[in-house]
């Protein structure tokens, strides 16, 4: 009888597939590249008062007051604006007065404060859209982050580096190479708004001034509350807080 053979077995070589760790792997690299560019922190850009040494505190103090206007949002949509020329001029009562939301209201009292008027502003930024809606498609979006610059410092009022309907490309690299020292002479005066909603108003009517901020180039506002030093002004106009 013929002898059985003894059958080998055969060895198993033992091998890991890394393929489904290198996936987790790329996986993971992406979702913390993802989550650390979201976790940067996010920057405000704020319009600094320059710092002229040769200026008197009284030329500085004046400026700033000529400059400054404070819209009060009350009840039943209505609007108040109040301006000085002089800083011991606040809190008259007097010098309240009353407009209207839109076109011919809030925005043509912004339009021609008397002396910081943003129609200079307004028509620097219709000239900078006029350039950059005559770019061809592809270079728009070049440009997109010029423009969005080029705004910047219109807002600051360096209305200079728009010309004709076109950017003027040096005066452009040089304010954006140093804007806060550039030629101050060559600043228009900008406009600074105290934005004070009061108890009885209504978001909407917020909403829509912040708007009127953007359409009239304002770059420096602020929300307030309404301070000791607004009630006479409000009281003495019969205009309730609440």
């Amino acid at each position: 009888m013929a002898k059985k053979k003894e059958s080998k077995q055969k060895k198993m070589t033992t091998r890991v597939d890394f393929t489904p760790m290198v996936d987790m792997m790329m996986l993971l690299i992406t979702f913390f590249m993802l989550v650390g560019s979201l976790q940067k922190p996010q920057a405000m850009h704020l319009t600094m008062p320059a710092k002229d040494d040769n200026m008197q505190a009284e030329d500085k103090d004046k400026s700033k007051t000529e400059n400054t206007i404070t819209l009060y949002l009350a009840a039943d949509n209505k609007l108040y604006y109040y301006v000085v020329d002089h800083k011991d001029d606040f809190g008259k009562p007097e010098l309240l007065k009353e407009t209207t939301w839109g076109k011919e209201g809030i925005r043509e009292v912004l339009r021609n404060h008397r002396h910081a008027p943003t129609k200079v502003l307004m028509d620097a930024k219709n000239q900078l859209d006029t350039w950059f809606n005559n770019l061809p498609k592809t270079q728009q979006e070049a440009n997109d982050s010029v423009y969005n610059r080029a705004m910047i410092m219109i807002k600051k009022g360096h209305v200079d580096i728009v010309e004709n309907g076109q950017l003027n490309k040096s005066r452009y690299e040089k304010v954006d190479k140093d804007m806060k020292n550039y030629e101050e002479t060559n600043m228009v005066p900008t406009l600074a708004v105290n934005i004070k909603p009061l108890d009885n108003s209504n978001y909407d009517n917020l909403v829509t001034i912040l708007d009127e901020m953007q359409i009239c180039c304002i770059g420096k506002y602020v929300i307030d509350k309404v301070n000791d030093k607004d009630m006479p002004i409000l009281e003495g106009n019969g205009i309730k807080l609440q």
